[in-house]
């Protein structure tokens, strides 16, 4: 979304500042003629579409959808809908808005669907606005789920069918969450993330139009990105949150500890050390070693990383390990804390310990290695490299093919 900054005589503000529920005009009348001409300053957004005009060239405007005064895209989405009219699948480009107009004005916000293609009024233009409803609350995440639409609104999620010029709603979900701040979906399965209740896990019932909730966190944790993680048949559940912390949740109802699967279970915990804001699910590349392996399943071919971007600018990734690759580079991450000079005196461990900003916090398992710091087993002379692989029962030629193995699989960065 870009902002740009206009100039606006003052009663076009004030005019503009209308209560979305009553429609109720600010009074004027009170002011000179002096300062009804008078010029202000007014922050105007737009949704832009860009691409490159070739390959490795400059990214260049294709598109752009501006928003309404006072108005303020909060997600945007490509989403698969089934249109019930014509009985096949549209991909379109959906908007949810915000009208931000002070604490005394009820939250309100739009849905905006868009379609590809040239506009005939406009042929400069990519997209074409196919729909547009103001609903109760701030638009604020929105996914597609098995056809249909699913849009959070303030608390509120509610799923919706698309007959190619409406949005009919079939289900909600309100219980508990504050303000919904992601969407996830993997098959009929929903990962919802809030500002302040941390993690939600639903699932969509199609028989009996059914959302319902399945486990969650019971911890207090301020969400910043949701997104599932995939290796072979095993689901978790990451979160970004606040302190700069990344956790991975399970759902395991037949485990004691789960309250007959109403808790969510810890998996794993890393600080990450920026703000997490968003996580893309990429499917892992095959390497030489699962291509050669006897072993090979449809476990290695069904391995998704997560790529992900911080507001420092940096980008990182999540990857599945397995088991023994795991155990292996954990010894070597462990002996590592030793054999390579801390920056500036600052321990790695203790940096990637989980920080809870004083909250309670019971820590959760050590599952996650840190391949910053395993990048500088590489970089060690030889003759330690082949006595810490000796410390740890391997070889240096094996350790060296599983940090390949792992930098083959996420080369997609």
């Amino acid at each position: 979304m870009a902002e740009t900054t206009v100039h606006k005589p003052v009663n076009q503000v004030l005019s503009s500042l209308v209560d979305q529920e009553v429609g109720h005009q600010m009074d004027n009348h009170n002011l000179s003629s002096d300062e009804l001409h008078r010029t202000y300053t007014v922050d105007e957004f737009e949704v832009r579409i860009l691409e490159p005009e070739r390959f490795g060239g400059p990214w260049e405007t294709r598109a752009t959808i501006p928003m309404q005064s006072s108005e303020n895209a909060l997600t945007v989405r490509v989403v698969t809908l089934f249109n019930t009219t014509t009985k096949e699948n549209e991909s379109l480009l959906a908007i949810g808005t915000a009208y931000v107009q002070g604490e005394d004005v009820a939250a309100r916000g739009r849905v905006l669907l868009f379609s590809f293609g040239r506009n005939s009024d406009n042929p400069q233009n990519l997209v074409s606005e196919v729909y547009s409803k103001e609903l109760k609350g701030a638009i604020s995440a929105l996914a597609s789920l098995q056809g249909q639409l699913l849009i959070a609104s303030g608390p509120k999620i509610i799923l919706h069918k698309w007959t190619g010029s409406e949005l009919n709603g079939i289900a909600f979900y309100d219980a508990p969450p504050l303000y919904v701040v992601s969407l996830n979906i993997v098959k009929n399965f929903i990962l919802l993330g809030d500002v302040h209740k941390s993690i939600y896990f639903l699932s969509w019932k199609e028989q009996g139009a059914q959302l319902s909730l399945l486990a969650k966190d019971f911890g207090s944790l301020d969400c910043f990105a949701t997104e599932f993680l995939i290796d072979g048949s095993t689901l978790s559940l990451m979160v970004s949150d606040e302190q700069k912390n990344i956790q991975i949740f399970y759902y395991a109802p037949k485990m004691s500890e789960s309250w007959k699967g109403q808790k969510l279970l810890a998996r794993a915990e890393f600080h990450v050390g920026a703000h997490v804001t968003k996580f893309l699910r990429l499917q892992m590349l095959s390497t030489s070693s699962d291509r050669t392996s006897s072993t090979a399943t449809t476990d290695k071919t069904n391995r998704f990383a997560l790529l992900f971007g911080t507001l420092d600018g940096s980008l990182g990734c999540i990857a599945p390990l397995d088991e023994l690759t795991f155990r292996r580079l954990q010894s070597l991450q462990k002996k590592l804390v030793d054999a390579v000079p801390h920056v500036a005196g600052l321990n790695p461990r203790s940096f990637r310990q989980f920080r809870s900003n004083g909250k309670a916090h019971r820590p959760g398992p050590d599952s996650i290695v840190d391949c910053e710091l395993l990048c500088h087993y590489e970089m060690l002379p030889l003759e330690e490299q082949l006595e810490i692989a000796h410390q740890i029962g391997t070889t240096r030629s094996q350790i060296l093919s599983n940090l390949n193995d792992l930098t083959l699989g996420t080369s997609f960065l």
